[in-house]
């Protein structure tokens, strides 16, 4: 008999429990709050990331083409390339993207956005000169981890972006790059 009366007293319960017009007509939104300001800030598409060598790049990124005021990235394709020096396939992919860099830079150009918080620049520095790498790498950790959350919700790297000469996006690669394919698509975008 407990077991019929609980069985009853459930959906009552639920029924009387419910959210009425007045809760919900009494719900304010404080905008001034942190958290509010930081929601906004998440939001926001457009980037400013600062590269080790002090150099500013402003990139705005709206249902998924990528534009920039920066003269050095205006008509050419870009590849955002999410990377950390702890990781093997990033370092990996380091010859590959000089390389490329060096044949296409009339019409090609990779920002290398350092996936790590807080990293030494002394360290970093030693570590591109290690690497030889070529292309400019984005060092300021937060607005680099809000790009990678907002551009795909970056967990992975490498993770890259390829847009072509439009701003458009072009292909996606999780992990290593495939090298043919970019170069592929890098020679077809430049025609």
């Amino acid at each position: 008999m407990k077991k019929l009366y609980l069985i009853l007293l459930i959906p009552i319960v639920l029924i009387f429990s419910g959210c009425n017009n007045e809760d919900e007509s009494s719900a304010v939104v404080i905008k001034d709050s942190q958290s509010f300001k930081d929601l906004k800030k998440q939001s926001n598409k457009e980037y400013k990331l600062k590269t080790i060598q002090g150099k500013d790049i402003i990139l705005i990124v709206d249902n998924g083409v990528l534009k920039s005021n920066d003269a050095q990235l205006k008509g050419k394709m870009v590849l955002i390339n999410f990377w950390a020096t702890w990781c093997p396939p990033c370092i990996k992919e380091i010859p590959i993207l000089n390389r490329l860099y060096d044949d296409y830079k009339n019409d090609f150009v990779i920002i290398g956005v350092l996936y790590e918080k807080n990293k030494d620049l002394d360290e970093l520095k030693l570590f591109m000169e290690e690497h030889n790498m070529k292309f400019p790498v984005s060092v300021n950790g937060d607005e680099n981890f809000r790009m990678a959350k907002n551009i795909n919700n970056v967990k992975k790297i490498p993770e890259s972006y390829l847009y072509g000469k439009d701003g458009k996006i072009i292909e996606k690669y999780i992990g290593l790059v495939d090298e043919e394919s970019l170069e592929n698509h890098i020679k077809n975008g430049i025609k």
